[in-house]
């Protein structure tokens, strides 16, 4: 498919990749880089999150994340409107940490990691303290 040369443009400031620069997680926002537009660093864009109402998810990418932004169009005629990182890029630089399409797993920069193999299978390592609050635990062998 052909796309003309202003609707190229159009889509290339709306849609892009670029690298976290700053973080506000009180916000739920970061700044990127865009290194396709001689490192232009965005306002702040709000990070997609799976939850935000009574059940809660929270996840910010790291400064040097490769990220996959978009923008919503400015229908005043002036620039773009709000920005939004859709999630992070896995790249040759940065490798997936598991290979099994089953797995669901989250890995976090001090060694500790929460990862389930799609059989059943939860295992949790901390590198550091493991806490439970809780009324009561019970623990059930089956």
């Amino acid at each position: 498919m052909d796309i003309d040369e202003k609707t190229k443009k159009a889509l290339e400031n709306l849609i892009f990749t670029a690298v976290v620069c700053e973080q506000n997680a009180a916000k739920g926002t970061v700044k990127v880089t865009r290194e396709d537009k001689a490192d232009k660093v965005s306002n702040d864009m709000f990070v997609l999150q799976r939850g935000t109402k009574a059940t809660k998810d929270f996840w910010i990418p790291a400064i040097g994340d490769e990220v996959l932004c978009i923008q919503a169009p400015n229908f005043s005629g002036k620039g773009t409107g709000d920005g939004f990182i859709l999630g992070a890029i896995y790249s040759s630089v940065d490798a997936p940490v598991e290979n099994n399409p089953d797995v669901r797993s989250v890995h976090f920069a001090d060694g500790s990691f929460v990862k389930s193999d799609g059989g059943g299978n939860i295992e949790i390592m901390a590198t550091g303290n493991f806490i439970v609050n809780a009324t009561n635990i019970y623990l059930n062998e089956l």
